[in-house]
């Protein structure tokens, strides 16, 4: 099926070989049979067109609620205007020879000449009220219409009129037409084309019956068309095998004899043409990662071809050539058995593997003086800034450069390298929000500096801030300084910042994840002794929150009540000593004669740390003699090496150009776990 318009209904049907002409209320649209427009026609005169007739090949008629007959030439496509006297035309028949029956709508037919179609040639009142349909067969005419009742509502007349074409001169009504009745009001009437005198009127309720024309007295062919609304259409086939009906529910209904079960509509019939079928593409859920693109085939080409059809060599399989040994491993090499070893000679970096091209060519190696230097000027957002700080007042020239009111750290003071990465954590919420609710007793914590210093960054509004605090805290720290973390004016001057940030990167994660989980060790720790043992004098019992909280300033710390396994020798307090077993994975605290337990697995400990940075791993011990299995399930904290090879400069004079570096110093060194917790 097609459109033939976006607004107007089809009103009337006309075949061809080429395809069909579609007549809508103000245009005429050709079509072929598998729905592509030829051509549409539009004209001034075509204002409320009704009925359709093809006259002959190359010229069509046009009718309508107009007093103008349209006669449209199809190979020239140009129109001719006959204008009428009667009120319109909604019907419109021929019988095979040069005569044109026009039945309007108010029950009048007139007869033309299609040579001369200007002027009719008789005209006569087929039905009181209106006309319905009529039929046109050599000279025999028949119709059905409405009469006007003494209400002055139209009935619809239970009969069929025939009309003798031949005895319309000098004859009255009564002798050149007779009725012949029907069971019900016919509505519309067609001739059987195979048969003479014969057709089919159908009524609006599916009632049909097959007349004798020449023969009015003969009985009917009735039968019921089982619908449920009323008929709207009717057509015959070509050899008069089939009837078809259609309602207005949108149904056709086929008919045609009952020992014929395949009827021939056409003698000379060819095979229709309808459109071509689209692809069906194949459906999948939303929720299928299985689903295969691929599956869904493109649309065929005219010209060209698609962007991703490749060449057939590209899918040849192509190994890589393996890159020769070093002849110095191959000199060294002692075989045992069939393995061979060789001490690393170290000429290359570790994990750094050159490319290798078809031709067993290093590409890495960077001919002398093949690199040219880029006139290109370093960017200004890249240019190192002298900033002059001023203590007694505002510093207005921090402001000019600063204006997005995002807090900044100053790096006039000492180890003020880690600042970048201070901001870093800064700007992850997660770790920000578990480091602002952290507060220990501990003197030199990285955790409450850190959450201090977040806290001032939030209320800087914009000015910029020192983390002079953080920074003494972070001197203080033996790991730190056994790191080389801590740099003192004994150190290189041009110390290697990029390694240098990258374990401080490591070390603070871990120094806080070890703080958060000591923190809460001791939580757990004085909730339990609190609850069970009777209060010491050492001890604070007024206390009521917990450290990670606000706490009463008459608290002391005391090794007493933060009884954990981080204490590398037992200690003894008030007689009591205290002792550690682990049971079944869950560590049992012992204190004098009493025991607790710790309920925790000591196989993992997690904190918001790990759950941002670390991964799990399956780690499986197999025994071989004895078959037993170890499983441990560690988290790995993660980070990736970033940074620039060093750049092998020639002994002549060579320069690289900015871009050069920039890209150098973006080049991933390895991935390594941090440390396992």
């Amino acid at each position: 099926s097609f459109q033939i318009h976006d607004s107007e209904e089809v009103r009337d049907i006309v075949t061809d070989e080429i395809g069909i002409y579609a007549l809508t209320k103000t245009t005429l649209r050709h079509q072929i049979h598998r729905g592509i427009p030829k051509h549409t026609y539009r004209s001034t005169n075509m204002t409320d067109m009704q009925c359709l007739l093809q006259v002959n090949p190359t010229k069509l008629m046009m009718g309508g609620h107009q007093n103008k007959l349209l006669e449209f030439d199809v190979t020239k496509m140009t129109e001719t205007v006959i204008p009428i006297k009667e009120d319109g035309c909604v019907v419109m028949r021929s019988g095979g020879a040069t005569l044109l029956a026009c039945g309007s709508a108010n029950g009048q037919v007139s007869l033309r000449d299609l040579r001369t179609p200007n002027a009719a040639e008789h005209t006569f009142r087929a039905h009181a009220n209106s006309l319905s349909d009529m039929d046109m067969q050599g000279d025999l005419l028949i119709s059905c219409g409405f009469t006007q009742s003494a209400g002055g509502v139209a009935v619809a007349e239970p009969y069929v009129v025939v009309w003798d074409l031949r005895c319309l001169k000098g004859t009255s009504t009564v002798d050149r037409a007779r009725s012949i009745h029907t069971a019900a009001a016919p509505l519309l009437l067609h001739f059987l084309p195979a048969f003479s005198g014969r057709a089919v009127a159908l009524s609006g309720d599916g009632h049909v019956a097959l007349l004798h024309v020449n023969a009015p007295q003969e009985k009917q062919s009735v039968f019921q068309v089982d619908t449920q609304s009323s008929m709207s259409v009717m057509d015959v086939s070509a050899t008069s095998q089939a009837l078809v009906f259609g309602d207005q529910g949108g149904h056709l209904h086929l008919f045609s004899p009952r020992q014929n079960n395949e009827p021939v509509f056409n003698n000379f019939s060819r095979e229709t043409e309808f459109a071509d079928q689209l692809p069906t593409l194949p459906t999948a859920s939303l929720k299928d990662k299985n689903f295969k693109f691929s599956s869904v085939k493109l649309p065929e080409l005219t010209n060209g071809k698609w962007c991703n059809e490749l060449p057939p060599e590209f899918f040849k399989k192509a190994y890589r050539k393996p890159k020769p040994i070093d002849p110095e491993l191959l000199s060294t090499m002692k075989m045992k058995g069939p393995i061979g070893y060789a001490p690393n000679p170290k000429t290359t970096r570790r994990n750094q593997m050159p490319y290798i091209s078809d031709t067993l060519e290093d590409l890495s190696v960077v001919k002398q003086y093949e690199n040219k230097c880029s006139t290109l000027p370093i960017p200004e957002h890249y240019q190192k800034l002298d900033l002059h700080y001023n203590k007694h007042g505002s510093n207005e020239e921090l402001e000019n450069y600063n204006k997005t009111k995002l807090p900044g750290l100053e790096a006039t003071i000492p180890n003020s390298y880690c600042n970048p990465m201070l901001q870093v954590l800064y700007y992850i919420p997660p770790l920000k929000a578990t480091l602002l609710a952290h507060t220990c007793a501990k003197e030199f914590c990285l955790s409450c500096e850190l959450g201090f210093l977040f806290r001032m960054l939030d209320t800087s509004n914009g000015v910029a801030c020192q983390a002079n605090n953080f920074l003494r805290a972070f001197r203080t720290v033996p790991e730190a300084a056994a790191l080389g973390l801590i740099l003192t004016d004994t150190t290189d001057p041009r110390p290697d910042l990029l390694a240098l940030i990258q374990s401080w990167n490591r070390f603070i994660l871990h120094q806080i994840h070890s703080e958060i989980l000591e923190t809460r060790k001791k939580e757990k720790e004085l909730a339990k002794l609190s609850k069970t043992s009777p209060p010491k004098g050492r001890v604070n019992t007024k206390m009521q929150a917990v450290l990670n909280g606000p706490y009463k300033e008459a608290f002391q710390y005391t090794k007493l009540e933060f009884v954990t396994d981080f204490d590398d020798d037992e200690k003894e307090t008030d007689s009591a000593k205290i002792t550690k077993e682990v049971k079944n994975g869950i560590e049992q605290i012992k204190l004098g004669e009493q025991t607790f337990s710790n309920n925790r697995s000591v196989e993992r400990e997690e904190s918001e740390i790990s759950q941002l940075f670390a991964i799990g791993r399956h780690q499986l011990n197999r025994y071989l003699k004895c078959n037993k299995e170890i499983t441990f399930k560690p988290l790995i904290l993660l980070h990736n090496r970033l940074g620039c090879w060093e750049l092998e400069l020639p002994p002549s004079r060579q320069a690289h150009s900015f871009a050069s570096i920039r890209v150098y110093c973006l080049v991933p060194k390895a991935t390594l776990p941090c440390m396992s917790v």
